[in-house]
This record gives C-alpha cells, sequence and structure tokens, in this order.
C-alpha cells in the first residue's frame, strides 16, 4: 500500500502546514481590527506591538488563533458527517478536522506550562489561579480524546469492505494510512515550521501529531459498526499528481510567508 502511504503523508502535510496558516491569519486580522501597529504574518507567528493597546484587544488577539482552530474543527467535522464518498477529498477534511480541534484544546491543554502561548497567556493576564488552568488543560484534553476517538471511525471507513473484514490486511491499512504518514509527516511538517521565534512553534509539529494515535487501538482491532466504506479503494492506492501540486503549492506559500506580509 506504498501509494496509501504516500497520498496520506501528503494530505498530512498539507492540512497541517493549511491549519497552522489559517490560525495565524487569525491573529492577524485580529491584530488589525484592535488597530495594533507593527503587523505581520510569517508562517508560525504574527507580530505586533501590543503597547498602548487595552487588555481586552490583546486577549481578543491572543484568541483568535484558538477560535479560527475550533471553527476549522467543527466546520470540517460538519462536512465530514455529511460526505458519503470515501475518497482523497474526505480524508483531506479528516485532517483538517483533526488538526483544527489539536489547534484549539491542544493549547488548553498546555496553558498551565507556556504561559506566553496564546491560551496561556488569556489564562495568566485574567490571574486564574493554578488549579482553575490546570482544569482547564484537564478538561481539554478529555474533550480532544473524545473526539479524535469519534474521529477514528471514519479514518478505518477508507479503507474497502475487503480489507476490512481481514485482521491482517485491516492493520497493515491503518499502518499505512495513519502511522506511517504520521512518521514521515513529522519531521516535514517541522522543516517547514523553521525558523522559529519560540520554542513552541517547533514543540507543536513535533508533538501534537501524536494526539491522532490516542484511540490507535481501536482503529486498529475495534467492530465499528461503519456506515459506508471506501467502494473505491484503488483510487486512493494510487499517485495523485493533483496532491503533489497541492503539496508543491503548500511549500511555496510556507516558504513565501517566512519573509512575512506585512501591513503596517
Amino acid at each position: 500500500m506504498k501509494y496509501v502511504i504516500i497520498n496520506s503523508t501528503i494530505l498530512f502535510i498539507v492540512a497541517c502546514i493549511l491549519e497552522m496558516t489559517l490560525h495565524e491569519f487569525g491573529h492577524y486580522f485580529a491584530s488589525i481590527i484592535v488597530h495594533a501597529k507593527g503587523i505581520s504574518i510569517h508562517h508560525n507567528y504574527v507580530s505586533n506591538m501590543d503597547e498602548g493597546l487595552p487588555l481586552k484587544s490583546i486577549l481578543f488577539i491572543k484568541g483568535a488563533g484558538p477560535f479560527v482552530s475550533l471553527m476549522i474543527g467543527i466546520v470540517f467535522h460538519l462536512f465530514c458527517s455529511t460526505q458519503k464518498k470515501r475518497n482523497v477529498g474526505f480524508l483531506f477534511n479528516l485532517y483538517m478536522t483533526a488538526f483544527g480541534y489539536i489547534g484549539f484544546f491542544g493549547y488548553l491543554m498546555i496553558a498551565p506550562i507556556f504561559t506566553s502561548g496564546d491560551t496561556g497567556y488569556i489564562c495568566w493576564a485574567l490571574k486564574f489561579p493554578i488549579w482553575l488552568t490546570i482544569s482547564i488543560a484537564l478538561s481539554g484534553a478529555l474533550i480532544l480524546y473524545l473526539l479524535i476517538r469519534n474521529l477514528m471511525n471514519y479514518f478505518v471507513e477508507m479503507g474497502s469492505k475487503e480489507i476490512l473484514q481481514k485482521k491482517e490486511t485491516r492493520i497493515s491499512f491503518v499502518h499505512s494510512l495513519l502511522l506511517i504518514p504520521i512518521l514521515l509527516g513529522i519531521p516535514f511538517t517541522t522543516l517547514l515550521n523553521l525558523p522559529i521565534v519560540a520554542l513552541i512553534s517547533l514543540i507543536a509539529p513535533v508533538c501534537s501529531p501524536f494526539t491522532l494515535l490516542w484511540d490507535y487501538g481501536n482503529a486498529l482491532y475495534k467492530n465499528y459498526h461503519l456506515k459506508t466504506t471506501n467502494s473505491n479503494f484503488n483510487r486512493l492506492n494510487k499517485l495523485n499528481f493533483v496532491l503533489i501540486i497541492l503539496l508543491i503549492l503548500t511549500i511555496i506559500y510556507n516558504r513565501m510567508l517566512v519573509k512575512g506580509i506585512y501591513y503596517n
């Protein structure tokens, strides 16, 4: 299933970088709305001068990125729940859903550790007691686990009925669809996060994708009551030149953003 691995790895990279970029555009446009100075957006961060801004404006900027991620997760989750065909488009929607949720609930999880991060700063600025911040982090982890668990049956549905009926072929398929693309994709997305201005910008691409493996055992063995399966699996297991073009475009706009887009 080498082409399943290739196609899923490409979609992993494209979705991960796209979600990260949209997250940063949330901060970017929020900075514009509150009339911050020195605004620029880059591949994995937004720069602005918040001196003189009221606290509510700074909190609005900090919260905009995670809010965009949450909306991405919800919208693409709705796409997944209504889409009938299991194809590369569906797999892209799945990855966008997962990375959207990770971009929100993942930030809740690290709030007690990284006070300079989006949600960590909000908790610090609002002077939340540490027990409350930790409770928010634990709640975020629990909700994220439940969401990933809900998405896992969709990943399994990417296989054909024949593949999923046999234990050996199902295990091989799930490894090819999820595990190997994650292991291959993480170094690639980490490289696309360079250069960095904060350590968290490197920790996120290295650690957060492993969230997709939280319910991996069920993907391998659980007897899901699948609503549908991939009736055209051969197309998933063929080299897809459209995906290669998407990957190239992703690399291009990511590298262009390293230099930044400057607003004022």
